[in-house]
Protein backbone atom coordinates (compact mmCIF):
# COMPACT_ATOMS: atom_id res chain seq x y z
CA UNK A 1 0.00 0.00 0.00
CA UNK A 2 1.34 3.13 -1.06
CA UNK A 3 0.65 6.86 -1.45
CA UNK A 4 2.02 8.73 -4.17
CA UNK A 5 2.13 13.10 -3.71
CA UNK A 6 3.13 14.65 -6.72
CA UNK A 7 3.37 18.11 -8.09
CA UNK A 8 3.64 19.69 -11.66
CA UNK A 9 5.19 22.89 -12.64
CA UNK A 10 5.69 23.17 -15.93
CA UNK A 11 7.46 26.57 -16.00
CA UNK A 12 10.29 25.29 -13.55
CA UNK A 13 13.95 25.89 -15.32
CA UNK A 14 16.12 25.91 -11.53
CA UNK A 15 14.43 22.37 -11.09
CA UNK A 16 12.66 19.33 -12.51
CA UNK A 17 8.93 20.49 -13.31
CA UNK A 18 7.61 17.12 -11.55
CA UNK A 19 8.50 16.30 -8.54
CA UNK A 20 7.47 13.40 -6.19
CA UNK A 21 7.50 11.34 -3.03
CA UNK A 22 5.98 7.79 -2.23
CA UNK A 23 5.25 6.90 1.01
CA UNK A 24 5.34 3.15 1.51
CA UNK A 25 2.81 1.10 3.98
CA UNK A 26 3.04 -2.14 5.75
CA UNK A 27 -0.77 -3.19 4.03
CA UNK A 28 -1.36 -5.43 6.77
CA UNK A 29 -1.71 -2.73 9.58
CA UNK A 30 -0.87 0.49 8.54
CA UNK A 31 2.38 1.64 9.58
CA UNK A 32 4.96 3.51 7.29
CA UNK A 33 7.63 2.22 5.68
CA UNK A 34 9.49 4.49 4.17
CA UNK A 35 9.53 7.56 2.23
CA UNK A 36 10.95 7.57 -1.22
CA UNK A 37 12.21 9.72 -4.17
CA UNK A 38 8.98 9.55 -6.42
CA UNK A 39 10.85 11.48 -8.96
CA UNK A 40 13.09 8.31 -9.84
CA UNK A 41 10.53 5.83 -9.16
CA UNK A 42 8.05 7.42 -11.88
CA UNK A 43 10.86 7.93 -14.20
CA UNK A 44 11.77 4.47 -14.14
CA UNK A 45 8.39 2.93 -13.77
CA UNK A 46 7.46 4.87 -16.72
CA UNK A 47 10.44 3.84 -19.15
CA UNK A 48 9.82 0.59 -18.27
CA UNK A 49 6.00 0.81 -19.19
CA UNK A 50 7.13 2.18 -22.52
CA UNK A 51 9.78 -0.50 -22.96
CA UNK A 52 7.09 -3.15 -22.32
CA UNK A 53 4.67 -1.99 -25.01
CA UNK A 54 7.78 -1.39 -27.72
CA UNK A 55 8.46 -4.90 -26.97
CA UNK A 56 4.87 -6.11 -28.18
CA UNK A 57 4.13 -3.20 -30.41
CA UNK A 58 7.60 -2.36 -32.25
CA UNK A 59 8.72 -4.29 -35.56
CA UNK A 60 11.55 -6.90 -34.63
CA UNK A 61 14.71 -5.71 -34.37
CA UNK A 62 14.22 -1.78 -34.60
CA UNK A 63 17.13 -0.25 -35.32
CA UNK A 64 17.13 3.78 -34.64
CA UNK A 65 15.78 5.04 -32.17
CA UNK A 66 14.27 9.03 -32.13
CA UNK A 67 14.10 10.70 -28.35
CA UNK A 68 12.53 14.15 -28.42
CA UNK A 69 13.24 16.05 -25.48
CA UNK A 70 15.85 15.85 -23.07
CA UNK A 71 14.96 15.76 -19.40
CA UNK A 72 14.56 12.65 -17.17
CA UNK A 73 12.58 10.80 -18.87
CA UNK A 74 15.06 11.07 -22.09
CA UNK A 75 17.34 9.57 -19.98
CA UNK A 76 15.39 6.91 -18.33
CA UNK A 77 14.18 5.94 -21.98
CA UNK A 78 17.50 5.90 -23.10
CA UNK A 79 18.46 3.20 -20.78
CA UNK A 80 15.29 1.46 -20.55
CA UNK A 81 14.96 0.72 -24.36
CA UNK A 82 18.30 -0.15 -24.60
CA UNK A 83 17.83 -2.52 -21.76
CA UNK A 84 15.93 -4.24 -25.07
CA UNK A 85 17.68 -3.43 -28.24
CA UNK A 86 20.98 -3.08 -29.26
CA UNK A 87 20.58 0.13 -31.75
CA UNK A 88 22.64 0.77 -34.60
CA UNK A 89 21.83 4.72 -33.55
CA UNK A 90 20.32 6.67 -30.94
CA UNK A 91 19.22 10.14 -32.06
CA UNK A 92 18.12 13.01 -29.95
CA UNK A 93 16.04 16.26 -30.17
CA UNK A 94 14.89 19.20 -27.37
CA UNK A 95 14.24 22.78 -27.65
CA UNK A 96 17.67 23.84 -25.95
CA UNK A 97 20.85 23.22 -28.03
CA UNK A 98 22.96 22.89 -24.82
CA UNK A 99 20.60 20.51 -23.74
CA UNK A 100 20.82 17.92 -26.78
CA UNK A 101 24.58 18.50 -26.49
CA UNK A 102 24.71 17.37 -23.17
CA UNK A 103 22.75 14.53 -23.66
CA UNK A 104 24.35 13.28 -26.78
CA UNK A 105 27.93 13.76 -24.99
CA UNK A 106 26.58 11.87 -21.61
CA UNK A 107 24.76 9.01 -23.54
CA UNK A 108 26.59 8.63 -27.11
CA UNK A 109 23.37 9.31 -28.95
CA UNK A 110 23.58 11.31 -32.16
CA UNK A 111 22.29 15.13 -31.96
CA UNK A 112 20.01 16.93 -34.13
CA UNK A 113 18.69 20.32 -34.80
CA UNK A 114 15.61 19.35 -35.75
CA UNK A 115 12.67 16.80 -35.06
CA UNK A 116 12.67 16.32 -38.67
CA UNK A 117 16.22 15.34 -39.24
CA UNK A 118 15.91 13.18 -35.49
CA UNK A 119 12.44 11.11 -36.59
CA UNK A 120 13.30 10.13 -40.35
CA UNK A 121 15.07 7.09 -39.80
CA UNK A 122 13.97 6.03 -36.71
CA UNK A 123 11.75 2.69 -35.85
CA UNK A 124 10.96 3.44 -32.43
CA UNK A 125 10.19 7.23 -31.51
CA UNK A 126 9.78 8.01 -28.05
CA UNK A 127 8.42 11.90 -27.31
CA UNK A 128 8.79 13.22 -23.72
CA UNK A 129 8.75 17.08 -23.52
CA UNK A 130 6.62 19.22 -22.24
CA UNK A 131 5.30 21.00 -25.58
CA UNK A 132 1.77 22.13 -25.47
CA UNK A 133 1.80 22.17 -29.38
CA UNK A 134 2.26 18.98 -31.31
CA UNK A 135 6.09 18.69 -32.12
CA UNK A 136 6.01 15.43 -34.56
CA UNK A 137 4.49 14.76 -37.72
CA UNK A 138 2.87 12.14 -39.70
CA UNK A 139 4.99 13.35 -42.78
CA UNK A 140 8.22 13.29 -41.25
CA UNK A 141 8.21 9.52 -40.06
CA UNK A 142 8.45 6.18 -41.85
CA UNK A 143 5.08 3.70 -41.81
CA UNK A 144 5.02 1.34 -39.09
CA UNK A 145 7.09 3.00 -37.05
CA UNK A 146 6.22 2.42 -33.20
CA UNK A 147 5.88 6.30 -30.84
CA UNK A 148 5.71 5.96 -27.09
CA UNK A 149 4.10 9.22 -26.18
CA UNK A 150 4.70 10.12 -23.12
CA UNK A 151 4.41 14.09 -22.85
CA UNK A 152 1.15 16.08 -23.11
CA UNK A 153 -0.20 14.55 -19.82
CA UNK A 154 -2.56 17.29 -19.75
CA UNK A 155 -6.41 17.74 -21.61
CA UNK A 156 -5.05 20.71 -23.59
CA UNK A 157 -1.33 19.50 -24.37
CA UNK A 158 -0.33 18.06 -27.64
CA UNK A 159 2.94 16.50 -28.94
CA UNK A 160 1.52 14.75 -32.05
CA UNK A 161 0.19 15.98 -34.91
CA UNK A 162 -3.80 15.04 -35.07
CA UNK A 163 -3.39 13.98 -38.55
CA UNK A 164 -0.66 11.46 -37.01
CA UNK A 165 -2.30 9.89 -34.46
CA UNK A 166 -5.82 9.59 -36.27
CA UNK A 167 -3.47 7.99 -39.08
CA UNK A 168 -1.68 5.39 -36.33
CA UNK A 169 -3.15 2.27 -34.33
CA UNK A 170 -4.03 4.11 -30.23
CA UNK A 171 -2.84 1.93 -27.27
CA UNK A 172 -3.07 3.16 -23.98
CA UNK A 173 -2.51 2.13 -20.37
CA UNK A 174 -5.91 3.01 -19.02
CA UNK A 175 -8.82 3.12 -21.31
CA UNK A 176 -10.58 5.10 -18.89
CA UNK A 177 -8.13 7.35 -17.97
CA UNK A 178 -7.02 8.32 -21.57
CA UNK A 179 -10.33 10.09 -23.09
CA UNK A 180 -9.86 12.36 -20.19
CA UNK A 181 -6.69 13.65 -19.61
CA UNK A 182 -5.09 12.57 -22.89
CA UNK A 183 -4.58 16.21 -24.98
CA UNK A 184 -3.41 14.47 -28.25
CA UNK A 185 -6.61 11.59 -27.93
CA UNK A 186 -9.20 14.45 -26.93
CA UNK A 187 -8.22 17.04 -28.98
CA UNK A 188 -7.97 14.93 -32.43
CA UNK A 189 -10.81 12.96 -31.55
CA UNK A 190 -8.94 9.64 -31.68
CA UNK A 191 -10.09 6.14 -30.97
CA UNK A 192 -8.07 3.89 -28.78
CA UNK A 193 -7.44 0.53 -30.02
CA UNK A 194 -6.60 -1.17 -27.03
CA UNK A 195 -4.51 -0.80 -24.03
CA UNK A 196 -1.26 -2.57 -23.43
CA UNK A 197 -1.84 -4.84 -21.10
CA UNK A 198 -4.92 -6.41 -23.36
CA UNK A 199 -1.98 -6.90 -26.19
CA UNK A 200 0.00 -8.98 -23.35
CA UNK A 201 -2.69 -10.92 -22.30
CA UNK A 202 -3.10 -11.87 -25.55
CA UNK A 203 -6.54 -10.57 -26.33
CA UNK A 204 -5.90 -7.22 -28.16
CA UNK A 205 -3.70 -7.83 -31.94
CA UNK A 206 -0.29 -6.06 -31.97
CA UNK A 207 -0.84 -4.56 -35.32
CA UNK A 208 2.92 -4.21 -36.04
CA UNK A 209 2.45 -3.84 -39.57
CA UNK A 210 0.94 -0.21 -39.12
CA UNK A 211 2.02 2.93 -37.44
CA UNK A 212 1.19 2.47 -33.57
CA UNK A 213 1.37 4.75 -30.56
CA UNK A 214 1.59 4.28 -27.05
CA UNK A 215 0.12 6.76 -25.11
CA UNK A 216 1.87 6.68 -21.76
CA UNK A 217 -0.18 8.38 -18.54
CA UNK A 218 0.51 6.40 -16.21
CA UNK A 219 -1.40 4.15 -13.42
CA UNK A 220 -1.02 4.46 -10.04
CA UNK A 221 -0.65 0.65 -9.48
CA UNK A 222 2.92 1.52 -11.42
CA UNK A 223 4.44 3.18 -8.33
CA UNK A 224 2.77 1.26 -5.68
CA UNK A 225 4.59 -1.97 -7.41
CA UNK A 226 7.62 -0.34 -7.82
CA UNK A 227 8.18 1.35 -4.43
CA UNK A 228 7.45 -2.41 -3.08
CA UNK A 229 10.18 -3.62 -5.24
CA UNK A 230 12.76 -0.91 -4.24
CA UNK A 231 12.11 -1.49 -0.68
CA UNK A 232 12.05 -4.59 -0.90
CA UNK A 233 15.44 -4.62 -2.20
CA UNK A 234 16.28 -2.21 -0.09
CA UNK A 235 15.45 -4.78 3.16
CA UNK A 236 16.94 -7.86 1.54
CA UNK A 237 20.09 -6.26 1.25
Amino acid sequence: MACKLLTLYPNNTDRPSHQASIVLFDSSNGSPLAVMDGASITDMRTAAASAASTKHLAKDSPRVHAILGTGHQAYSHFHALNHLYKFDQVCVWGRTPANVQKFATETGATPCSTVEEAVKEADVITTVTMSRTPVLKKDWIKPGVHINAVGACRPDWQELDPELVLSSVVYVDSKEAAPKESGDIILSKAEVYAEVGEVILGKKEACKDKTTIFKSLGLAIEDVVSAKLVYDKLTSS
